[in-house]
């Protein structure tokens, strides 16, 4: 690697999380982009742990079509993640004029933005690399003959998934069409790579249960990959391994022949393309009217809407679909006294989907250069910021309660319990959205080039996983032991308990939020006050 690649690579991590290194630099760390990397890594291996632990009672080696299941499912995952994130960092971001007066080639640029991308799409596929592992070990394969073919066909699918990503969009973005539409475009897209990703997850769970107690359905194109792990020195084995590196070569040359000439005359010109927009004024509206369509304005970027979505909502979703086309079930009959459970579930479902890549937890930052402005403007911040809380809390309630009215009709719970469900579901709502908006007020960023930069703020990464897996692990145990103590101990001492316990901790946090944030924004400097004081008497 030349150290002009390198240099770049280093540059790219550190533009890329510039929260995480400005942390670093304070802590007076010298090697920032070694540190940046050893955080990937952390969070891969505890990936790789997480997912190692949920495999590793199947034995891959006998169920070829568990094993194409499970392959295309990830594949399609960092398929979905891919054309969002390539699309974002090349297309979203403006820093790609800086590189010009530089001595760096294209080639050097497209290989350190796509480590960027990488990075941040390797942590839905790592599971592939446990897949590969796990299927030649079960298959009898020496120990280090399988981590070595699994590392290196783990790297060879990455590839792969990168080549067809970038392909796609930059195939697209050529497009007079696209030149044309850019935001309608984009959105169609994004959009439909997610669809496209969500109906192969319900095509692949069409099956009930019993079809396929032994083993699924084969997928087909995914197959050589099985016959490379399960017996990788086989005539099979051989010529599934040269199919695969050739399909690669194939994809490699049509990235250097299609892609890299044209690199930075096409993301130049994407990026400059800005769509002239009439907005129609409209009359008579008050202040909290024309704040709420400022706020909705900023999140209407479909880029954004992909990102904050699938980051949120992918593992719900993949869920609801596997629980839908996975066999009958039926909560329509459950007794009164698991109403409290529903609740509950609710509450956990809002946990599981919000968190610091959702629209209320980015809704401050958003603003951008703007926020400095709104401060100079006759407007209280706190006025200003309650108006973007009441946006995002709207935005964040209407998912909530979509989704929450898919889960329950998926599961055909019956109405009382669909109605539990959907309450505690906007409770955890309320209370998840006003801990995401302090925090993005407590690590505000107005100078961000493109949208990772803000979901990785703060705990970055590693706490972006922690949060995802910790709170459908947590919220699991407390919905299994509700029910073992319901089954145990009398339902009405133990519903009233937990209905104290939830009633006290959200008032609590209420409180919390109102004395310690709410009320504080209040609390301007005076030469503000003097300033608002003075404008006001001058209107008067």
């Amino acid at each position: 690697m030349s150290k002009q690649l390198k240099a770049l690579i280093a540059v790219s991590l550190r533009y890329s999380n510039p929260q995480v290194t400005d942390r670093l630099r304070k802590k007076g760390r010298k090697n920032l982009s070694l540190a940046i990397i050893n955080q990937y890594l952390l969070s891969g291996l505890i990936f790789l742990v997480i997912y190692g632990s949920m495999l590793f009672m199947t034995n891959f080696a006998k169920m070829p079509g568990t094993f194409t299941y499970f392959a295309t499912l990830f594949s399609l995952l960092g398929l979905s993640q891919g054309v969002s994130v390539i699309y974002n960092i090349f297309f979203e971001s403006k820093d790609l004029g800086s590189y010009l007066p530089l001595p760096f080639k294209q080639s050097q640029i497209f290989i350190a933005k796509n480590i960027v991308v990488a990075l941040s799409v390797v942590p839905f596929i790592i599971p592939l690399l446990v897949l590969f592992l796990l299927t030649s070990l079960k298959s009898g394969v020496n120990i280090f003959l399988a981590i070595v073919l699994s590392v290196v066909l783990f790297v060879v699918v990455l590839l792969i998934l990168f080549a067809v990503c970038s392909l796609i969009v930059f195939g697209l973005t050529r497009t007079k069409v696209f030149q044309k539409h850019k935001k309608l475009m984009t959105t169609l897209l994004l959009w439909v790579t997610m669809g496209l990703v969500i109906i192969g997850i319900m095509l692949m769970n069409r099956d009930s249960a019993d079809d396929y107690l032994a083993d699924r359905n084969i997928i087909l194109p995914l197959l050589p990959l099985f016959h490379i792990v399960h017996a990788p020195f086989s005539s099979s084995g051989l010529l599934s391994l040269a199919g695969v590196i050739g399909f690669l070569l194939i994809l490699a040359f049509l990235v250097k022949w299609q892609i890299l000439p044209q690199l930075y005359e096409q993301v130049t010109t994407i990026s400059s393309t800005d769509q002239v927009v009439r907005r129609v004024h409209k009359k008579n509206q008050n202040l909290a009217q024309v704040l709420r369509r400022y706020n909705f304005e900023l999140v209407k970027n479909p880029t954004l809407i992909t990102q904050v979505l699938s980051s949120s909502l992918i593992f719900p979703v993949v869920f609801i679909a596997t629980f839908a086309f996975n066999g009958d079930f039926n909560l329509s009959h459950l007794p009164l006294k698991f109403a409290g459970v529903a609740f509950l579930s609710g509450i956990i479902l809002a946990f599981i989907t919000i968190n610091q890549t959702s629209f209320v937890g980015n809704l401050i930052s958003l603003d951008g250069e703007n926020y400095s402005y709104m401060q100079t403007l006759p407007i209280s911040r706190k006025d200003y910021l309650v108006e973007k809380f009441k946006t995002g809390l709207l935005i964040q309630g209407g998912i909530s309660l979509i989704l929450s009215l898919a889960t329950g009709l998926v599961l055909k719970a019956s109405l009382l319990f669909l109605l539990f469900f959907v309450v505690g579901a906007i409770l955890g709502t309320i209370l998840l959205s006003q801990f995401y908006f302090v925090r993005d007020y407590r690590l505000l960023l107005v100078d961000w080039t493109n949208f990772s930069q803000l979901f990785l703020r703060g705990s970055g990464r590693v706490g972006l996983i922690f949060m995802m897996w910790g709170s459908m692990i947590i919220g699991a145990l407390l919905i299994g032991g509700y029910i073992l103590l319901l089954n145990i101990m009398a339902a009405t001492l133990v519903n009233s308990i937990v209905a104290v316990v939830i009633v006290t901790i959200s008032i609590g946090l209420v409180y919390y939020y109102r004395h310690n944030f709410w009320q504080k924004l209040d609390q301007v400097s005076w030469q503000r006050k003097i300033e608002l004081a003075r404008q006001k008497k001058m209107k008067g």
